[in-house]
């Protein structure tokens, strides 16, 4: 069954299978240039088979969505750099591999299909090791990249697909993965995940396409893997005695998002979303932050919304978020998950009634990297469930706080290489 669908004519679709083969033949021009430089870094390359479901939230769109609820082929190409301990930060994170992925799918088979057309995407992952055995290993992976749709919403000649209002759009995946080892260069490779397609309200309608899909597949190491480097024993922080000092942090951010709405509502229709954020960390360890956040959203697209609302504060969102921070060196990723007032104005005609606050679950994603000692720019990505609601660019500072511990608690915390 499966293979007669992958097996199935695309029809009005050459031109993108062509552009499809010439990537794919750049990707492997690539690697064997790589081959001939793999003295000190080990590369691998794979190619997985997928098979999974398009699943729509149900909502207001779900009678025009649902007809695209269907059962959708893909496959990938990618190509990975295993890291072996040569950096302090592949240890602490058990050796994990980067690389690049290469994705094709076109939606399934029917006719109404052709209305969401193909998708291309091409987006850099890290794959994190849970049970980093040499010979059967599970993994997360997560990935962030740009994809490209053949066919968006369009008022007259495409208004069935709610479901993306660009070409260009953001590529997301998250997945779960086994690799077993079959011999020393070839490794058998299945995983379950989620792989998310939107533009971040950028332009709407964009209720986003998500796949919920199972993969197979086999990876080959261009040479023979290198062993890893014993880095589990690290340095002390304090070699003689811990002095007490625990450290917290503070942050504060600010970015810059739009959404162009003009498809939808007329023309323009183009409005800023300014985000205002703090959070308050405490470093758990050398890799891992855990905290609480606060964050002020104004959202300037309720205006098309809500027209006859008058006040600026009205289209005020203030959000009050669980955060956890992941160190990559330089880099790093943000998750926050919280509740949001979603409007002052709702509000403010029923502060009478405390049960009526209008309050909704959401979530970000953010990517950070520190350019200068303390600041970092990021890449931020704001969804309602996972529907997209808008992505954003910006700035932001963090500040280090120390503090003693009580005098009772310093004997846990002592050097066990120089008791005293």
């Amino acid at each position: 069954m499966i293979f007669r669908i992958f097996a199935a004519p695309m029809k009005n679709a050459r031109q993108h299978i062509k552009f499809s083969a010439l990537l794919l033949a750049g990707l492997f021009l690539c690697i064997g240039k790589i081959q001939a430089q793999t003295n000190n870094t080990n590369y691998e390359i794979e190619a997985r088979m997928h098979y999974g479901y398009l699943y729509f939230q149900n909502d207001q769109y779900h009678s025009a969505l649902g007809r695209y609820s269907e059962h959708a082929p893909s496959f990938e190409f990618s190509l990975h750099r295993n890291t072996y301990g040569q950096h302090r930060w592949e240890v602490i994170h058990n050796y994990p591999s980067i690389g690049l992925t290469f994705y094709h799918s076109q939606f399934g088979n029917h006719e109404h299909m052709d209305e969401l057309g193909q998708v291309f995407a091409l987006y850099p992952f890290i794959n994190f090791p849970i049970i980093p055995d040499e010979n059967h290993k599970l993994g997360f992976k997560l990935g962030v990249g740009l994809s490209y749709l053949t066919n968006k919403f369009d008022p007259k000649e495409n208004y069935h697909n709610y479901a993306i209002g660009s070409h260009v759009n953001a590529a997301i995946n998250l997945s779960f993965e086994y690799r077993q080892r079959i011999t020393d260069r070839l490794r058998w490779v299945t995983s379950f995940g989620l792989t998310h397609f939107s533009n971040g309200s950028t332009m709407t309608p964009n209720m986003g396409i998500n796949i919920f899909s199972g993969a197979t597949g086999f990876s080959w190491y261009l040479k023979e893997p290198k062993k890893l480097i014993d880095k589990r024993l690290l340095p002390k922080l304090y070699l003689f005695e811990f002095d007490g000092k625990q450290h917290f942090v503070t942050d504060i951010q600010y970015t810059l998002g739009y959404k162009d709405l003009s498809q939808q509502y007329g023309t323009h229709n183009f409005y800023y979303i300014h985000d205002l954020a703090s959070n308050f960390m405490f470093q758990l360890n050398e890799r891992d932050r855990l905290g609480v956040g606060i964050e002020l959203v104004k959202d300037n697209s309720g205006k098309a919304l809500n027209p006859d609302w008058d006040k600026e504060y009205y289209f005020m969102k203030v959000g009050f978020l669980v955060s956890y921070e992941m160190m990559l060196d330089r880099v790093s990723f943000m998750f926050n998950f919280g509740r949001r007032i979603d409007d002052f104005h709702f509000v403010n005609k029923n502060l009478q009634d405390p049960t009526a606050l209008f309050l909704r679950f959401y979530e970000k994603l953010a990517v950070r990297y520190y350019f200068y000692d303390n600041m970092y720019a990021t890449l931020a990505f704001t969804t309602y469930d996972i529907k997209a609601d808008f992505l954003s660019f910006g700035i932001g500072y963090h500040f280090n706080h120390n503090y003693y511990l009580p005098h009772h608690e310093k004997n846990h915390h002592r050097s066990p290489i120089f008791p005293r």
